[in-house]
Protein backbone atom coordinates (compact mmCIF):
# COMPACT_ATOMS: atom_id res chain seq x y z
CA UNK A 1 0.00 0.00 0.00
CA UNK A 2 1.07 3.42 -0.55
CA UNK A 3 0.25 6.30 1.83
CA UNK A 4 -1.04 9.31 0.61
CA UNK A 5 -3.16 12.52 1.78
CA UNK A 6 -6.61 13.51 0.91
CA UNK A 7 -7.28 17.45 2.33
CA UNK A 8 -4.66 16.42 5.32
CA UNK A 9 -6.61 13.16 5.77
CA UNK A 10 -4.15 10.02 5.96
CA UNK A 11 -5.02 7.57 3.68
CA UNK A 12 -3.64 4.13 2.40
CA UNK A 13 -4.32 2.95 -1.36
CA UNK A 14 -3.19 -0.01 -3.47
CA UNK A 15 -0.91 0.15 -6.20
CA UNK A 16 -3.01 -1.88 -8.46
CA UNK A 17 -5.95 0.53 -8.29
CA UNK A 18 -4.62 3.62 -8.61
CA UNK A 19 -3.36 2.96 -11.97
CA UNK A 20 -6.77 2.95 -12.75
CA UNK A 21 -7.19 6.27 -10.75
CA UNK A 22 -9.37 8.34 -13.54
CA UNK A 23 -12.09 5.79 -12.99
CA UNK A 24 -12.20 4.75 -9.77
CA UNK A 25 -10.76 5.94 -6.45
CA UNK A 26 -10.36 4.13 -3.38
CA UNK A 27 -9.05 4.65 0.26
CA UNK A 28 -8.01 2.61 3.24
CA UNK A 29 -8.51 4.64 5.89
CA UNK A 30 -6.29 4.97 9.06
CA UNK A 31 -7.56 5.77 12.94
CA UNK A 32 -6.29 9.06 12.52
CA UNK A 33 -7.63 12.02 11.73
CA UNK A 34 -11.23 12.28 12.81
CA UNK A 35 -12.57 13.95 16.24
CA UNK A 36 -13.90 10.88 18.28
CA UNK A 37 -12.50 10.63 21.86
CA UNK A 38 -10.24 7.80 23.45
CA UNK A 39 -10.60 4.95 23.15
CA UNK A 40 -12.15 5.37 20.03
CA UNK A 41 -9.41 8.04 19.11
CA UNK A 42 -9.94 9.35 16.22
CA UNK A 43 -11.10 8.31 13.07
CA UNK A 44 -14.10 5.77 13.91
CA UNK A 45 -16.69 5.57 11.30
CA UNK A 46 -18.73 2.66 13.29
CA UNK A 47 -22.28 3.97 14.68
CA UNK A 48 -22.22 0.71 17.12
CA UNK A 49 -19.43 0.71 18.88
CA UNK A 50 -20.55 3.21 22.06
CA UNK A 51 -18.73 6.43 20.48
CA UNK A 52 -20.99 9.54 20.23
CA UNK A 53 -23.03 8.98 17.09
CA UNK A 54 -22.13 12.75 16.63
CA UNK A 55 -18.32 12.79 16.70
CA UNK A 56 -19.08 9.52 13.81
CA UNK A 57 -21.19 11.23 11.66
CA UNK A 58 -18.44 13.84 11.85
CA UNK A 59 -16.22 11.93 10.98
CA UNK A 60 -17.72 10.96 7.92
CA UNK A 61 -18.29 14.30 7.25
CA UNK A 62 -14.82 14.63 7.06
CA UNK A 63 -14.00 11.87 5.04
CA UNK A 64 -17.00 12.85 2.33
CA UNK A 65 -15.16 16.23 2.37
CA UNK A 66 -11.74 14.83 1.79
CA UNK A 67 -13.04 12.40 -1.48
CA UNK A 68 -15.85 15.57 -2.52
CA UNK A 69 -18.99 13.04 -1.67
CA UNK A 70 -22.15 13.86 -0.91
CA UNK A 71 -22.71 12.89 2.45
CA UNK A 72 -25.75 10.89 1.25
CA UNK A 73 -23.66 9.18 -1.11
CA UNK A 74 -21.49 7.50 1.67
CA UNK A 75 -23.03 3.77 1.82
CA UNK A 76 -22.78 1.76 4.69
CA UNK A 77 -24.41 -1.19 6.64
CA UNK A 78 -25.00 -2.57 9.77
CA UNK A 79 -22.45 -5.85 9.28
CA UNK A 80 -23.69 -9.11 10.60
CA UNK A 81 -20.83 -11.28 9.59
CA UNK A 82 -23.26 -12.60 7.16
CA UNK A 83 -22.84 -12.99 2.87
CA UNK A 84 -25.60 -11.10 2.46
CA UNK A 85 -24.99 -8.71 -0.36
CA UNK A 86 -26.47 -5.51 -1.27
CA UNK A 87 -26.86 -3.90 -4.40
CA UNK A 88 -26.38 0.08 -4.89
CA UNK A 89 -28.71 1.56 -7.28
CA UNK A 90 -31.13 4.27 -7.72
CA UNK A 91 -34.01 3.48 -6.25
CA UNK A 92 -31.91 2.27 -2.96
CA UNK A 93 -30.27 5.53 -2.46
CA UNK A 94 -33.21 7.44 -2.74
CA UNK A 95 -34.17 5.54 0.42
CA UNK A 96 -30.90 5.02 2.16
CA UNK A 97 -30.45 7.03 5.36
CA UNK A 98 -27.00 7.43 6.76
CA UNK A 99 -27.80 7.68 10.37
CA UNK A 100 -29.56 3.85 10.03
CA UNK A 101 -27.30 2.59 7.74
CA UNK A 102 -28.74 -0.82 5.90
CA UNK A 103 -29.34 -3.68 7.94
CA UNK A 104 -27.90 -7.32 7.78
CA UNK A 105 -25.55 -6.63 4.96
CA UNK A 106 -22.12 -7.51 4.46
CA UNK A 107 -20.88 -6.52 0.76
CA UNK A 108 -22.35 -3.80 -1.62
CA UNK A 109 -22.19 -3.67 -4.87
CA UNK A 110 -22.80 -0.68 -7.85
CA UNK A 111 -22.27 0.85 -11.34
CA UNK A 112 -23.35 4.20 -10.29
CA UNK A 113 -21.09 7.12 -9.99
CA UNK A 114 -20.20 9.12 -7.17
CA UNK A 115 -21.14 6.46 -4.63
CA UNK A 116 -18.61 5.46 -1.90
CA UNK A 117 -18.66 2.01 -0.59
CA UNK A 118 -17.46 1.51 2.52
CA UNK A 119 -17.15 -1.56 5.12
CA UNK A 120 -16.04 -0.54 8.62
CA UNK A 121 -13.15 -3.54 9.94
CA UNK A 122 -10.84 -3.67 12.99
CA UNK A 123 -9.34 -7.17 12.18
CA UNK A 124 -11.69 -8.38 9.36
CA UNK A 125 -10.64 -7.76 5.74
CA UNK A 126 -12.09 -5.21 4.33
CA UNK A 127 -12.06 -6.19 0.42
CA UNK A 128 -12.67 -3.70 -2.62
CA UNK A 129 -13.59 -4.91 -5.99
CA UNK A 130 -13.25 -3.29 -9.48
CA UNK A 131 -13.82 -4.01 -13.08
CA UNK A 132 -12.53 -1.95 -15.54
CA UNK A 133 -14.61 -3.65 -18.31
CA UNK A 134 -18.12 -3.12 -16.76
CA UNK A 135 -17.04 -0.17 -14.35
CA UNK A 136 -18.40 -2.33 -11.48
CA UNK A 137 -17.20 -1.69 -7.57
CA UNK A 138 -17.66 -3.79 -4.55
CA UNK A 139 -16.86 -3.73 -1.21
CA UNK A 140 -17.20 -6.76 1.20
CA UNK A 141 -16.54 -7.12 5.23
CA UNK A 142 -14.82 -10.59 5.53
CA UNK A 143 -14.08 -11.95 9.10
CA UNK A 144 -13.34 -15.32 9.54
CA UNK A 145 -17.32 -15.94 9.62
CA UNK A 146 -17.54 -14.37 6.86
CA UNK A 147 -14.55 -16.36 5.06
CA UNK A 148 -16.51 -19.47 6.28
CA UNK A 149 -19.61 -18.31 4.42
CA UNK A 150 -17.57 -16.98 1.09
CA UNK A 151 -18.76 -13.53 1.39
CA UNK A 152 -16.62 -12.49 -1.23
CA UNK A 153 -17.32 -15.39 -3.89
CA UNK A 154 -21.17 -14.11 -3.12
CA UNK A 155 -19.88 -10.34 -4.34
CA UNK A 156 -18.68 -11.76 -7.17
CA UNK A 157 -21.70 -14.09 -7.98
CA UNK A 158 -23.70 -10.95 -8.03
CA UNK A 159 -21.32 -8.71 -10.34
CA UNK A 160 -21.48 -11.74 -13.02
CA UNK A 161 -24.98 -12.18 -12.76
CA UNK A 162 -26.32 -8.71 -12.37
CA UNK A 163 -24.27 -6.82 -14.56
CA UNK A 164 -21.95 -9.27 -16.80
CA UNK A 165 -18.64 -8.98 -14.65
CA UNK A 166 -15.81 -11.66 -15.56
CA UNK A 167 -13.84 -12.52 -12.49
CA UNK A 168 -10.83 -12.61 -14.80
CA UNK A 169 -11.36 -8.73 -14.58
CA UNK A 170 -11.52 -7.81 -11.62
CA UNK A 171 -8.60 -6.11 -9.48
CA UNK A 172 -8.96 -6.41 -6.28
CA UNK A 173 -7.33 -5.20 -2.81
CA UNK A 174 -7.84 -6.53 0.73
CA UNK A 175 -6.89 -4.38 3.70
CA UNK A 176 -5.02 -4.36 7.02
CA UNK A 177 -6.26 -7.87 9.09
CA UNK A 178 -5.75 -9.88 11.12
CA UNK A 179 -2.42 -11.71 10.05
CA UNK A 180 -1.32 -15.51 10.59
CA UNK A 181 0.98 -14.38 13.29
CA UNK A 182 -1.98 -12.85 15.98
CA UNK A 183 -5.14 -15.10 14.37
CA UNK A 184 -5.93 -17.59 17.43
CA UNK A 185 -8.21 -19.93 17.82
CA UNK A 186 -8.77 -21.91 21.28
CA UNK A 187 -9.68 -24.93 18.70
CA UNK A 188 -9.46 -24.31 15.09
CA UNK A 189 -10.98 -27.63 13.74
CA UNK A 190 -13.94 -27.11 15.83
CA UNK A 191 -14.26 -23.62 15.01
CA UNK A 192 -13.72 -23.44 11.45
CA UNK A 193 -15.09 -25.81 8.48
CA UNK A 194 -12.89 -28.08 7.13
CA UNK A 195 -11.87 -25.87 4.09
CA UNK A 196 -9.82 -24.10 6.85
CA UNK A 197 -7.79 -27.00 7.57
CA UNK A 198 -4.80 -26.71 5.43
CA UNK A 199 -4.33 -23.12 6.96
CA UNK A 200 -4.20 -24.21 10.35
CA UNK A 201 -0.80 -23.79 11.37
CA UNK A 202 1.36 -25.54 14.91
CA UNK A 203 0.26 -23.08 17.19
CA UNK A 204 -3.03 -22.96 16.67
CA UNK A 205 -3.00 -19.51 14.23
CA UNK A 206 -4.73 -19.72 10.81
CA UNK A 207 -3.48 -17.96 7.78
CA UNK A 208 -6.72 -16.12 7.01
CA UNK A 209 -4.56 -14.11 4.69
CA UNK A 210 -3.53 -16.99 2.20
CA UNK A 211 -7.38 -18.60 2.75
CA UNK A 212 -8.77 -15.45 1.62
CA UNK A 213 -6.49 -15.81 -1.36
CA UNK A 214 -7.15 -18.67 -2.46
CA UNK A 215 -11.19 -18.49 -2.69
CA UNK A 216 -10.59 -15.42 -4.39
CA UNK A 217 -8.66 -17.51 -7.21
CA UNK A 218 -11.46 -20.49 -6.86
CA UNK A 219 -14.03 -17.80 -8.22
CA UNK A 220 -11.60 -16.95 -11.35
CA UNK A 221 -9.87 -13.88 -10.13
CA UNK A 222 -6.14 -13.37 -11.28
CA UNK A 223 -3.24 -13.88 -9.20
CA UNK A 224 -1.69 -10.96 -10.05
CA UNK A 225 -4.74 -8.91 -9.65
CA UNK A 226 -4.90 -9.29 -6.32
CA UNK A 227 -2.83 -7.52 -3.79
CA UNK A 228 -2.95 -8.09 -0.14
CA UNK A 229 -1.35 -5.68 2.17
CA UNK A 230 -0.07 -7.85 4.75
CA UNK A 231 -0.68 -5.62 7.58
CA UNK A 232 -1.47 -7.32 10.85
CA UNK A 233 -4.06 -5.00 12.65
CA UNK A 234 -3.23 -6.19 15.60
CA UNK A 235 0.48 -6.10 15.84
CA UNK A 236 1.75 -4.08 13.11
CA UNK A 237 -0.17 -1.08 12.78
CA UNK A 238 -1.70 -0.08 16.48
CA UNK A 239 -1.00 3.34 15.76
CA UNK A 240 -2.78 3.28 12.80
CA UNK A 241 -4.99 0.67 13.07
CA UNK A 242 -8.03 -0.35 15.31
CA UNK A 243 -7.70 -3.85 16.19
CA UNK A 244 -11.12 -5.93 18.13
CA UNK A 245 -8.35 -8.31 19.55
CA UNK A 246 -5.74 -6.21 20.36
CA UNK A 247 -7.84 -3.48 22.59
CA UNK A 248 -10.16 -6.52 24.13
CA UNK A 249 -13.62 -5.42 21.97
CA UNK A 250 -12.90 -2.12 23.42
CA UNK A 251 -12.11 0.14 19.72
CA UNK A 252 -13.27 1.77 16.80
CA UNK A 253 -13.59 0.68 13.41
CA UNK A 254 -11.73 2.06 10.72
CA UNK A 255 -13.28 2.48 6.85
CA UNK A 256 -12.27 0.66 3.38
CA UNK A 257 -14.23 2.43 0.62
CA UNK A 258 -14.35 2.50 -3.27
CA UNK A 259 -16.14 4.54 -5.23
CA UNK A 260 -16.41 5.12 -9.28
CA UNK A 261 -15.82 8.47 -11.18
Amino acid sequence: MIKNYRKDLPIFQFHSLQKFSDEVDHAVLSRLGGVSKKPFDSLNVSLTVDDSVEDVLRNRSIICDAFDLEENNLVTANQTHSKNVCIVDEDMLAKYQPRREVDDVDAFVTNVSGVALMTKVADCQGIVMFDPVQKVIAAVHAGWRGLMQDVGGAAIAVMKKKFKVKPEHLMIGISPSLGPCCSFFSDPKKELSPDFKPYINMNNTVDLWQFSLDQLLRHGVQSDHIELARVCSMCGGGEKFYSFRRDRGVTGRFGTMIVLR
